[in-house]
C-alpha cells in the first residue's frame, strides 16, 4: 500500500479518531495542527491518482462519515436518556476546530459518495460548496476548546456563517435529494415550487414555501425520512429548518399563511407511536 492511500485513510479517518481521543480522555492538543495540514492537501487530487483503491473504500468511507454526524455532534454535549432538542451548543462544541471538523468531515462525505455513485467530483454542487466553506480556514490556527478565537479567525468565521444562523444546514443523501423535492413538491403551492429546490441545495430564499397540506403531515414525513436515513442531519436541524422556511394555512384565517410553532415540530419530530395525518406523503419513486 502507497503512502497516498495511508494520508486518504487519514483524512477520512479523522473525525473519528477525534472522537474515539476524546471519549477515552486523551490527549488532544495535537489535533488542531494536524486538522491544519490535513485542510492543506489536495485530496482531490490524491483520490484521482489512487481511483483503484479509493474506490474500494469509497462505500466504508462514505458510512464512517455518515456516522461522523452524530459522533461529532454528541461532543460537548452532556449525555442525556431524554431527547432534548433544544441544548444550546457549549463552547467546546462551538470553538474553530469543532466547526471545521464538521465542514471536514461534511466534505469527506460528498466525495466518498461521488466515489460510491461513480458521479464526477465537477458536477457535484454539495461537494463544491462543502469546498468552498473550508476554503477560508486554510493556513488559519484552529482554537480547541475555551479558548477565544483570533481576531483574524474571527472575521472568517463571521463571513462564513453570516447567512448560516438563519439558514439551517440540512444534508439529505445526495441519491435520494431528487425523490425527497418530488415527494414534497405535489403539496407546495405554485409561487413557491421553485424555493425548495433552492433551499436544500444551500442558496437564499426571500420568501417562505407554502404548502396545502397540514403543517403535520409534512413534519410527519421529516421523521419518517430521518428513520429511514433519508435525512443525515439531526432532528434539531430539520427542527429548526421547518419552523424557518414552511408555511402552513392558518386555520382561523384561510388568506394567511404561518410558520409551524417549535413545540408542536418538537412534539411530531420525537414521538414514538405513528402520528395519525389527514393527508400522508408519500416517498416518491
Amino acid at each position: 500500500m502507497n503512502n497516498d492511500i495511508y494520508i486518504l485513510m487519514e483524512i477520512f479517518g479523522f473525525p473519528k479518531f477525534f472522537h474515539e481521543a476524546y471519549n477515552q480522555k486523551l490527549p488532544l492538543n495535537n489535533f488542531p495542527l494536524k486538522l491544519e495540514e490535513l485542510l492543506n492537501l489536495d485530496v482531490i487530487n490524491l483520490v484521482r491518482e489512487n481511483e483503484d483503491k479509493a474506490i474500494e473504500k469509497a462505500g466504508f468511507w462514505q458510512e464512517e462519515a455518515y456516522r461522523n454526524f452524530e459522533r461529532i455532534g454528541k461532543i460537548g454535549i452532556p449525555p442525556s436518556n431524554e431527547l432534548n432538542l433544544d441544548i444550546e451548543p457549549s463552547k467546546l462544541w462551538d470553538c474553530s476546530f469543532m466547526r471545521v471538523l464538521r465542514m471536514f468531515n461534511e466534505r469527506n462525505f460528498y466525495i466518498a459518495s461521488c466515489l460510491s455513485n461513480k458521479k464526477t467530483f465537477e458536477n457535484n454542487e454539495n461537494l463544491i460548496k462543502s469546498q468552498i466553506k473550508l476554503e477560508p480556514f486554510k493556513n488559519v490556527s484552529l482554537e480547541l476548546f475555551f479558548d477565544e478565537p483570533k481576531s483574524e479567525l474571527k472575521r472568517h468565521i463571521e463571513q462564513i456563517n453570516e447567512n448560516s444562523k438563519a439558514q439551517p444546514c440540512i444534508i439529505i443523501q445526495e441519491k435520494y435529494l431528487e425523490r425527497f423535492i418530488k415527494s414534497l413538491d405535489i403539496f407546495i403551492l405554485e409561487d413557491s415550487k421553485k424555493n425548495l429546490p433552492k433551499l436544500l441545495n444551500g442558496e437564499n430564499i426571500s420568501e417562505g414555501i407554502k404548502f396545502s397540506c397540514p403543517a403535520n403531515s409534512v413534519i410527519t414525513f421529516f421523521k419518517e425520512m430521518h428513520n429511514e436515513k433519508v435525512i443525515v442531519s439531526s432532528k434539531a436541524v430539520s427542527k429548526q429548518f421547518i419552523h424557518n422556511y414552511f408555511l402552513f394555512e392558518n386555520k382561523k384565517n384561510k388568506n394567511e399563511f404561518k410558520n409551524p410553532s417549535l413545540n408542536n415540530i418538537t412534539n411530531y419530530l420525537t414521538r414514538e407511536t405513528a402520528p395519525g395525518v389527514i393527508t400522508e406523503i408519500i416517498f416518491q419513486e
